[in-house]
């Protein structure tokens, strides 16, 4: 396990080489600069701007002065405010991770428990209303949910706030967490309900009937735990991608989170929050699923890495 963990993360470096470098030349090759301005500027002004970015040089200059300085774990400066990129991503983070963990708990609570009731009620009531809600809530997007959430519970009954962000604060985070793990949420439930009735079906859930075992006990120790790698395999990319950020969630609720500010960093050309901010995206995932592949031992013994 030790020696198979080393290379994934070995292999991390390659990969993320060539995520930044198609990153780099994509924005590269769009019409325009970070500077671009309807308004004349002075010629002066314009030339020291470039130099100060490095923007004078040619492309291929510019990208080998970006990765020596990633090899010394410098993300470069943002060109909104001549700010640290790394200092933006940890400020943005800590409020998405805020966000994003509480949304995955609610997601993966309900997905899962909601999931779980459908298939130990297969073809009952019970299970067409969580068919039923998982269906909805996959089929309806974030924005769409988050514009009918503020209308009715912010606008006509006030019982929430709608801008910003702040823990603890109950008004502020219900709206944001609602919008963003209802998606999540249906599909987890879908995943569990599919795993569940197949672990359901198996020999040994019979075995452990014929047996006289109490129904909490064969779901519990017997078929949840055999279900639970399908559904191991979506908690993770899932969990990544709410840590670092709802690009809609957090701009349609005024977050001042890392996808807010990947937003404001693509329309004004921000190429180092660019950069840093789709790298650090990259980073998250890939960890994700070197967690998902551990968590896969952990939870089933026969599986073995080397």
């Amino acid at each position: 396990m030790t020696g198979y963990i080393i290379r994934r993360i070995l292999w991390m470096i390659p990969l993320l080489w060539a995520i930044a470098t198609v990153t780099f030349f994509l924005m590269h090759a769009v019409p325009g600069g970070p500077f671009a301005s309807e308004k004349p500027v002075p010629e002066t002004v314009q030339r020291a701007i470039n130099a100060r970015y490095h923007l004078d040089q040619s492309i291929f200059e510019q990208y080998g002065l970006y990765f020596w300085d990633l090899a010394h774990l410098d993300l470069g400066l943002s060109f909104r405010g001549d700010q640290d990129v790394l200092t933006i991503l940890k400020d943005g983070f800590v409020v998405s991770a805020q966000l994003g963990v509480m949304s995955f708990l609610v997601a993966a609570g309900l997905g899962m428990g909601l999931g779980i009731l459908s298939a130990l009620n297969r073809n009952r009531p019970m299970d067409y209303a969580g068919v039923f809600i998982a269906t909805i809530g996959a089929a309806l997007p974030s924005f769409v949910l988050a514009t009918f959430l503020t209308i009715i519970f912010a606008v006509h009954l006030g019982w929430f706030d709608v801008l910003g962000w702040e823990f603890g604060n109950y008004r502020k985070m219900v709206l944001p967490i609602v919008s963003l793990s209802v998606l999540p949420m249906a599909y987890i439930a879908r995943v569990t309900r599919a795993s569940m009735l197949e672990a359901l079906s198996q020999d040994y859930v019979r075995t452990a009937r014929a047996k006289g075992l109490r129904d909490q006990v064969i779901v519990v120790r017997h078929t949840l735990r055999n279900a639970l790698i399908p559904i191991l395999t979506v908690l993770g990319p899932i969990f990544a991608v709410l840590i670092t950020g709802s690009f809609i969630v957090e701009h349609l609720f005024a977050i001042p989170g890392i996808g807010r500010q990947f937003v404001t960093s693509v329309q004004a050309r921000d190429y180092g929050v660019i950069m840093g901010t789709t790298l650090f995206y990259a980073t998250v995932v890939i960890t994700a699923n070197l967690l998902v592949d551990i968590a896969y031992a952990v939870v089933d013994p026969r599986i073995r890495y080397r």
